[in-house]
């Protein structure tokens, strides 16, 4: 099927490496302009030249001084605005998700919800009036599996999740009929290649297989099996993001996408 995203400019952000480089990695083969985004200038050159990006965008979205500068890189790479924007940046910047509610502090709780939450509110306030006037625009937020299903840990990281879906709602409802659609991906656990580097340095072992990996952690109940028998890959993700982005799924706005191989237990 052809998802008709020939041309079509985008920008990913946190794609210098997990899930977000197999996202820009899949829209590049389907032919988009893709902006890579980091922080660190050395990886996302290396990711931007291995995907045959159209440019990279350096910043903290954290900051609205850094969200701003890697908004502007974007467009003048991309040479235009930007129509299909990918709020991927995120994760715990803290080691809060190993801790109960009570000993997180205050401090994480603002940390995490300006990195993850308020990344994508940055970006959209500055993106999405491009879009407006032209009358056609995509915004896909790449939320998690804890944000439907929270566990006992980490309530800042997966409270900002949960409020990045709420906001994908509140967002798709007030661009009615504008050419926009707003949509979540919530991804389970993902093999990515960070957590792939991080197995075999817990496990002394550097030549352990994407099988032996996942083996090893079901075994240590670091995670549950999911239904799907296997664990997710970026390219599962990458999948759903260019399906969300093509101009083929206009009537798909609102929407939270779980690509998470049945791992949440629920039915919504």
């Amino acid at each position: 099927m052809d998802l008709q995203l020939e041309g079509r400019r985008a920008l990913v952000t946190g794609s210098s490496s997990g899930i977000g480089t197999g996202i820009a990695r899949m829209l590049a083969q389907e032919g988009c302009a893709v902006v890579v985004h980091g922080r660190n200038r050395e990886r996302t050159e290396a990711v931007a030249r291995d995907i045959k990006a159209a440019g990279i965008a350096l910043g903290d979205l954290g900051t609205d001084e850094g969200a701003a500068a890697a908004y502007e890189q974007a467009r003048a790479a991309l040479g235009g605005n930007i129509e299909i924007l990918v709020n991927n940046a995120g994760g715990s910047a803290t080691d809060s998700t190993t801790r109960p509610p009570l000993d997180v502090k205050i401090s994480e709780w603002v940390t995490n919800y300006h990195g993850n939450t308020l990344a994508a509110v940055r970006l959209i306030q500055m993106a999405v009036p491009d879009m407006v006037a032209a009358k056609w625009g995509r915004v896909i937020q790449i939320s998690s599996a804890v944000a439907l299903q929270p566990n006992y840990l980490g309530p800042d990281y997966t409270g900002a999740k949960a409020a990045l879906n709420n906001f994908t709602v509140t967002l798709a409802g007030s661009l009615h009929s504008s050419g926009i659609t707003v949509n979540t991906v919530s991804p389970g656990v993902i093999m990515t290649d960070g957590l792939m580097r991080f197995a075999r340095e817990q496990y002394g072992n550097p030549e352990m297989t994407v099988e032996e990996i996942t083996k090893q952690m079901v075994s240590d109940k670091i995670f549950e099996l999911p239904p799907s028998g296997r664990l997710g890959i970026d390219e599962d993700i990458g999948l759903a993001v260019c399906m969300l982005a093509s101009p083929r799924a206009g009537f798909v706005t609102g929407s939270n996408y779980r690509v998470d191989g049945g791992q949440v237990r629920a039915v919504i």
